[in-house]
């Protein structure tokens, strides 16, 4: 790359990776893949080491007799700017691909800060693994109108485009965090943007805040530390298994096998057991709602309550308790509407009322017909019966 080391061999380069994995513990994807490529040894004496940091966006090793060593993004190793190296790192994100990159000073890192000196020394190219259903995934909650954003700690135009390899719409509308200064700047990225690179654990917090702002409903998923100031705002949070410990503590769902594509199917089953127990509320207040007022039109307008108690009873039993139970089976994957009391009084209301119509007018009209109150009262149980029927359709 230009600007490297000449005299550094890829030979001497394996070999300051390999002691560099000895010493250094993160463990991310990118740790986890490093480690996999280069093997350890220790025959470097370490002085101390630097940990990966999401605000800094860099890790490292400080070597007593070879200076140190950092490795991470290119805009962060070099701040005050190397125009030949980010350009070559831009081209290879262009292509989906992650650039880290090996950096080396002959002086000793202090205090976690950038040594004087700093060179290039190698580019390290990784790519992220699509899955075959990371299509279907995001056509499902695309179909759901669901707004996704996909928020990262790496350079935002890498991330767009894994994420248009991906199917994500809108991926070419990126940001990169580090140019979101103000709570307004926040607030229109989060609304105009689909791709967040370079963000901080913070910013991740600050982008669930504004979408809780204007008034989205906001699900997160993630798997690191850095993620949970995130998760433990967001209205549902979503962990990998593989995640960390406290990822998962605070987690609403632990996706088990750590695939996202078990999400269409917690959604579904999410909304059925909201929808039938929406239906089986609704018939349970249909019973509450017309034995209130025939009471009250008991009390005020009539002899005798018309109804017995085993009938009653074999009303709460045929109309009610079974048919509920059969109903709570139904694969009902209908989107959840906002409301839940509204729409299982609005479904219950009807027939209540129609029921306690038709048994007051029984009551009105054949009391003087039937001469006896069972009579009365097995007409209004047929047509309490009835209605329910009506009501169950």
């Amino acid at each position: 790359i230009s600007g490297a080391q000449p005299e550094l061999t890829m030979g001497e380069i394996e070999r300051v990776m390999a002691n560099m994995m000895s010493v250094l513990k993160d463990k991310n994807a990118t740790a986890d893949a490093l480690h996999k490529r280069f093997s350890r040894r220790t025959d470097m004496p370490v002085d101390h080491c630097i940990p990966f940091s999401s605000d800094r966006k860099y890790s490292g090793v400080a070597f007593k007799t070879e200076g140190t060593y950092l490795m991470g993004a290119a805009q962060f190793l070099f701040p005050d700017g190397n125009e030949n190296l980010i350009k070559q790192c831009a081209a290879y994100g262009k292509e989906g691909l992650r650039v880290l990159v090996l950096a080396h000073s002959p002086n000793l890192n202090r205090e976690n800060e950038l040594p004087e000196g700093l060179k290039p020394v190698a580019l390290f190219m990784l790519t992220d693994i699509i899955r075959d259903n990371a299509l279907e995934t995001l056509a499902f909650f695309k179909d759901q109108g669901v707004d996704l954003k996909v928020i990262s700690g790496d350079d935002p135009v890498t991330v767009s485009a894994i994420a248009k390899k991906a199917g994500l719409e809108n991926a070419d509308k990126y940001i990169d965090a580090t140019t979101i200064t103000t709570p307004e700047d926040m607030e229109r990225a989060v609304a105009e943007c689909s791709v967040f690179g370079r963000v901080t654990p913070q910013q991740k917090k600050e982008m669930v805040l504004a979408l809780q702002k204007q008034k989205h409903t906001v699900a997160m998923t993630g798997d690191g530390v850095n993620d949970v100031l995130a998760l433990k705002e967001a209205d549902c949070s979503v962990v990998m298994a593989e995640g960390s410990d406290a990822a998962k503590n605070i987690a609403n769902v632990v996706l088990m096998d750590s695939n996202f594509a078990a999400m269409p199917e917690i959604v579904n089953q999410g909304r059925r057991v909201v929808n039938n127990i929406r239906t089986a509320a609704s018939m349970f207040l249909i019973k509450t709602i017309f034995s209130v007022l025939l009471c009250l039109i008991t009390i005020f307008w009539g002899d005798s309550y018309p109804f017995e108690p085993i009938q009653m009873s074999l009303i709460s039993a045929c109309a009610v308790g079974i048919p509920t139970f059969l109903l709570a089976q139904e694969n009902n994957f209908n989107k959840i509407e906002s409301g839940f009391l509204r729409y299982v009084f609005m479904n219950a209301f009807p027939a209540a009322v129609t029921i306690t119509g038709c048994v007051f007018t029984i009551m009105l009209v054949c009391q003087n017909v039937y001469h006896s109150n069972v009579m009365l009262s097995t007409a209004c149980f047929l047509v309490t019966g009835w209605n329910y029927m009506a009501a169950l359709k």
